[in-house]
């Protein structure tokens, strides 16, 4: 009996264990622009990406904020636009963005896997 609830409980640790992991078909790649124009009434940092006749705007992880400081430098400034090319994997979650007026936006939530500027 204990080697049969040993044996179930190493097939659900390795279930989760590959929940965890990023699905390729997962990982999209985009070129997009890394976007703050709160100082002229529109919303803080984030991705502004074309998807065919569309723009999106994405909002980056709060874990993905580390990479893109690394690769990009300091965030401090109201009103930037950086061409970039990015690797990122939707979260399924949505961010409030803070905007100008002391709105929010609810943008959908991405983890950036790579960033490099164009």
């Amino acid at each position: 009996m204990k080697i049969l609830i040993v044996v179930f409980g190493l097939l659900a640790w390795n279930g989760c264990e590959k929940q965890n992991q990023i699905m390729k078909s997962d990982v999209l790649e985009a070129d997009a622009v890394w976007t703050n124009m709160l100082a002229s009434d529109g919303c803080s940092w984030h991705f502004t990406v074309v998807q065919g006749d569309s723009i999106v705007s994405l909002a980056a992880s709060d874990v993905s904020m580390n990479l893109i400081e690394g690769e990009l430098g300091n965030i401090e400034s109201a009103y930037s636009f950086t061409n970039v090319h990015i690797k990122y994997s939707p979260t399924g979650n949505n961010k409030n963005v803070q905007c100008g007026w002391g709105a929010t936006a609810k943008m959908n939530e991405i983890d950036v896997l790579e960033i490099h500027k164009k």
